[in-house]
């Protein structure tokens, strides 16, 4: 019943945004209700449209879907279905994820013979702010991080009919596809491109320094459903909102607490979703001169669900030096790739 109050108040303000100015946060609730739509069936799950939505709320509506997205995956989806048929990779089971990959990782004339690069000067020059993760940034500059580089690849994938997933690992994106043609001693190609590299499943376990059971549980090294993939877009919609503003609030709750009805195993919404109830809980104290009351009581019980939840996703945290060392990896990798 709460979760429907709070739904409804984010649709009466949606409704009365329409009879005075637009605010910032309109844009966000357009997207988590279009994004919603998709979770609940109620129109066609589209990641490619998914990550449009969230950057476009970001950018407050001053991206376009058709000329800032669309023009250019559609360009890169026929260039990358001409490679395919001219050298002749039907005759693989893999044939379009590897034209995909090649288009990412080499240069040709289709990408302007600039294959997609990590963006190291975002790291040196330390930007770390949300739109240097845009999928929009890396389709402009073909250089991105390691969201924007792998949700880019998935997009491409859908486009062309390659069947790829994304996967994470603590603070880290990358791709799996099934090797049915083989390739490796695995049952699944793990694909990084940010490196350019395929990886065995030991090492990737081994380099974020990984837990059994945060595996078996599905939060790390687990192909993503599309389904997933959406609702994890959710819960960034929700982490571009907090960039943005600086608050948890019920936009972040909803978010999150929708998101995980759909991909419950996502560390990044669990945290979302207890930090909004928190900042709920911190609110409704002040004004309530901190009576602690029936309200706040059910609060701090959904606090705590959220901890335990959290607990059984066997969650990994890097350290600041092995975050960077990663980076400084990556960097090297790039320079390699260079020479």
């Amino acid at each position: 019943m709460k979760r429907m109050s709070l739904l409804l108040s984010l649709f009466i303000v949606c409704i009365s945004s329409f009879s005075k100015e637009r605010r910032a946060e309109d844009y966000y609730i357009d997207a988590y209700n279009k994004i919603g739509e998709m979770l609940t069936g109620d129109s066609l799950l589209s990641i490619k449209k998914a990550v449009f939505l969230a950057e476009w709320a970001y950018y407050e509506g001053r991206l376009n879907y058709a000329t800032d997205f669309c023009e250019e995956i559609e360009r890169i989806r026929n260039y990358v279905n001409l490679f395919y048929a001219v050298n002749n990779l039907r005759k693989y089971k893999t044939g379009k994820q590897i034209a995909l990959t090649e288009y990412f990782f080499r240069p040709f004339s289709g990408n302007g013979y600039r294959p997609y690069l990590y963006d190291e000067e975002s790291f040196i020059n330390g930007d770390e702010s949300w739109e240097s993760q845009f999928v929009s940034k890396t389709l402009k500059t073909h250089s991105g991080q390691c969201r924007s580089l792998p949700w880019m690849f998935k997009i491409l994938s859908e486009e062309i009919g390659a069947d790829v997933a994304l996967a994470r690992v603590p603070g880290h994106c990358y791709i799996m596809y099934k090797d049915e043609d083989n390739r490796t001693p695995e049952e699944w190609i793990n694909l990084d491109i940010t490196s350019q590299q395929m990886q065995p499943a030991w090492w990737i376990k081994e380099d974020s320094e990984l837990r059994d059971s945060s595996i078996i549980v599905g939060t790390y090294m687990t192909p993503l459903t599309d389904e997933q993939t959406v609702a994890c877009q959710l819960a960034d919609l929700a982490h571009g909102y907090y960039m943005k503003f600086n608050r948890y609030d019920e936009f972040t709750l909803n978010s999150a607490s929708l998101s995980l009805e759909y991909y419950p195993m996502n560390p990044t919404a669990i945290i979302i979703y207890g930090k909004s109830l928190t900042n709920l809980l911190e609110k409704h104290m002040m004004n309530n001169g901190f009576i602690y009351d029936e309200y706040a009581f059910y609060l701090s019980i959904l606090i705590e669900n959220a901890t335990k939840k959290l607990e059984r996703t066997y969650m990994k945290s890097l350290s600041t030096e092995r975050l960077e060392h990663k980076r400084k990896q990556l960097i090297e990798h790039k320079n390699n790739i260079k020479n």
